[in-house]
């Protein structure tokens, strides 16, 4: 599973670089060729949606979150950690709802073939499919990092287990 994860957060790198490569190209076409290049907006706020949901698995299996411990290091290590896990469980009751809401969204914009009208129309359940995939990926890690701090495997940077 670490592995799936670290691959979504190479493809969510991957579709970051198409975001720049479609935003350099309209630039280009636009400035040089007076031609800007049919869909821009539509596509890139697309790629948009898939490289934040795809990468924020990864994200958090990095630890890469913010995380505001202000208070919560004043506290003895027993009870950050109980603090850690019941922040995880909670996460992963929200994240769960939002997967099962989006993968319910998905659904239906699938059976009716959802549409979203611009310059280049574009079906819109491959954005709530991705939406609920990476919501998904997320309560995975999150069961992961819940498994983990309670066999006390996480070292928190600068600190050691």
């Amino acid at each position: 599973m670490r592995r799936f994860i670290y691959y979504l957060g190479i493809f969510s790198g991957i579709v970051l670089l198409g975001i720049l490569a479609l935003m350099s190209g309209e630039v280009i076409f636009r400035y040089f060729f007076n031609k800007p290049i049919l869909g821009t907006v539509e596509i890139s706020s697309y790629l948009l949606v898939i490289f934040c949901f795809t990468g924020i698995a990864f994200t958090q299996s990095q630890r890469g979150h913010i995380n505001i411990e202000l208070v919560t290091l004043r506290f003895p290590e027993g009870t950050q950690r109980m603090l850690r896990i019941i922040t995880l469980i909670l996460s992963l009751t929200t994240f769960m709802i939002i997967t099962w809401q989006m993968a319910a969204a998905f659904w239906k914009s699938w059976e009716m073939q959802e549409v979203r009208w611009g310059a280049l129309p574009l079906p819109v359940w491959p954005v709530k499919f991705m939406i609920a995939f990476g919501s998904l990926s997320l309560c995975l890690q999150l069961l992961l990092d819940i498994v983990d701090e309670i066999r006390n495997k996480i070292t928190l940077p600068g600190r050691s287990n």
